[in-house]
């Protein structure tokens, strides 16, 4: 197989598949076990890479034998090949940590430069969103994770200080931001065809009518699920 480290992208690129097949148990240490990966950056190289080696050892004597032997010819493909991170297919042990630890579906080479610019808008976090008295756990606040799985609140949301606009939650509540809040966050951000800017831009301005018609629509059409 491929070196450990790469395994990680490896499982990250398969999570969808390897979750399910994975006891409680195997969740729960592996959630531990990359939260040290992820806490100990700055830590040596051994013990980084015994980490990794916990780690996929935990997976691959908790899987079940046809799905290691699928795994096996995968990676020793992509070895043969002279490109492992061919197997693990732009996926990486960042990736891994936001599938394992944070429930994050923003990884990989499609959906990260998405994430990436999600979180590039300003935003409040967790702790400037309570010191300026807001809620933190208000489930009409879209909520985004980075990659080190801190919680950053978009803040266009707030009207003044941490008080979110009641267009804004109400919109939220509608495209379901508590389940998807990237889908939310992108459709506040992108340019819409009503107006040629995005929704987010239209807040303050008196157009809260048109703005919970175009998130009515949006919400028919599916784009917060």
């Amino acid at each position: 197989m491929v070196s450990s480290p790469d395994m990680l992208g490896v499982f990250a690129a398969r999570w969808d598949r390897l979750a399910p097949r994975l006891p409680r148990p195997v969740r729960h240490e592996l959630t531990a076990l990359l939260g040290r990966l992820r806490g100990e950056e700055d830590a040596g190289a051994t013990e980084r890479a015994e980490i990794v080696a916990h780690v996929v050892r935990a997976v691959l004597d908790a899987l079940p034998e046809d799905e290691v032997d699928q795994l096996r010819r995968d990676t020793d493909a992509a070895r043969y090949a002279g490109a492992q991170a061919q197997a693990a297919a732009g996926f990486d042990a960042a990736d891994l940590c936001m599938l394992v630890i944070d429930g994050n579906p923003m990884v990989g080479p499609r959906l990260r430069p998405v994430r990436e610019r999600l979180l590039d808008m300003p935003a409040l976090s967790e702790t400037e969103l309570v010191r300026a008295g807001g809620d933190p756990t208000h489930r009409d606040l879209i909520a985004l994770s980075d990659a080190r799985g801190r919680r950053r609140y978009p803040a266009f949301q707030f009207e003044s200080g941490a008080a979110p606009w009641d267009i804004v939650a109400r919109i939220n509540a509608l495209l379901g931001a508590a389940e998807d809040p990237w889908g939310t966050a992108d459709w506040w951000a992108s340019e819409h065809t009503w107006w040629g800017e995005p929704p987010s831009a239209l807040l303050g301005t008196g157009r809260d009518v048109a703005l919970w018609a175009a998130g009515r629509e949006a919400a028919d059409a599916g784009e917060g699920d």
